[in-house]
């Protein structure tokens, strides 16, 4: 959420199956939907980015083969990209 939170730009999302868009306004306060008896945890992964070796990042699991095998990436690309062009 810090970056949708007052984000400057207007944010648009795509829900295809209902054919719909929906949009954020600049500078909307955005909090995480949070339950009583689930609360909200933005836990991380305890791996590091199997692509620019960041352990400081949200990342995405990837299955890379049928044997199940699983690899780590950052979520974010541009930043992921970033850390890459800086090496």
């Amino acid at each position: 959420n810090p970056k949708m939170n007052n984000n400057p730009a207007i944010q648009l999302f795509g829900a295809g199956r209902e054919q719909r868009i929906y949009a954020i306004p600049p500078y909307t306060e955005v909090t995480s939907l949070d339950f009583e008896d689930y609360p909200f945890d933005p836990s991380k992964a305890p791996h590091k980015c199997s692509i620019c070796g960041s352990n400081d990042s949200f990342l995405d699991e990837i299955i890379t083969d049928d044997d199940g095998n699983r690899s780590f990436i950052c979520s974010d690309t541009n930043y992921c990209n970033q850390r890459m062009k800086d090496k």
